[in-house]
C-alpha cells in the first residue's frame, strides 16, 4: 500500500484516497476434521451421527434398539434435543436390500401396506440409498432438521 504525504506539512496528494485494492480475504483450505468414519459412499451408523451432529442436533444414542417386525435389520433409536423426539436409525448392507422393505410399507403411516400401525406420535419416514429413518416429533422444525440432514446426499468417499 502507498502512503502519500507522510510528512506534515504538503499539500496536493495527502488528501487524495488510496485506490489500491485491500487483497482478498485468505480463504482456508483446511479439511473438515477426519471423524474416523470409513466413507464408503452409503450411510454407516457414524456417517448417521456425524450428519446429524453437523446438522447442529443434539443427540443421544439410546440403549434398546429399534424393531419393527416389518423392517429385516435392527435400528438404533437416538433421542434429539431435551425432549421426547426420537429418530430412529436402519442401516441397511445395500440400498437394494432397504429398498426391497421399504416399498411394502405406506410411507404416510410407516406400516405395511393394509397393516395400519398406531404410535405415540405420527411418524415421518426418511430415505437415502441404504439408509431408512423414522422420524417421532410434534416439531415441525425438528422434523425439518432430521429429514434434511438424512436426505441430503450420500456421506461422500
Amino acid at each position: 500500500m502507498t502512503v502519500a504525504g507522510a510528512c506534515g506539512g504538503q499539500t496536493g496528494d495527502q488528501n487524495q484516497a488510496d485506490t489500491t485494492a485491500a487483497p482478498p480475504p485468505a480463504i482456508s483450505t483446511t479439511a473438515p476434521a477426519d471423524t474416523g468414519c470409513p466413507k464408503t459412499g452409503n450411510w454407516q451408523l457414524c456417517s448417521v451421527e456425524d450428519r446429524l451432529t453437523r446438522a447442529g442436533l443434539v443427540i443421544e444414542r439410546l440403549p434398546d434398539p429399534a424393531t419393527h417386525d416389518f423392517l429385516h435389520v435392527e435400528g438404533v433409536r437416538f433421542r434429539v434435543g431435551a425432549g421426547d423426539d426420537e429418530v430412529q436409525v436402519f442401516v441397511y448392507p445395500t440400498p437394494e436390500a432397504r429398498i426391497q422393505d421399504t416399498q411394502q410399507m405406506d410411507s404416510v403411516s410407516v406400516s405395511p401396506k393394509g397393516d395400519r400401525r398406531s404410535y405415540r406420535v405420527p411418524p415421518l419416514l426418511v430415505t437415502s440409498a441404504n439408509l431408512a429413518a423414522i422420524v417421532f416429533t410434534l416439531n415441525e422444525r425438528t422434523s425439518e432438521r432430521l429429514s434434511l440432514a438424512l436426505s441430503a446426499g450420500l456421506p461422500q468417499r
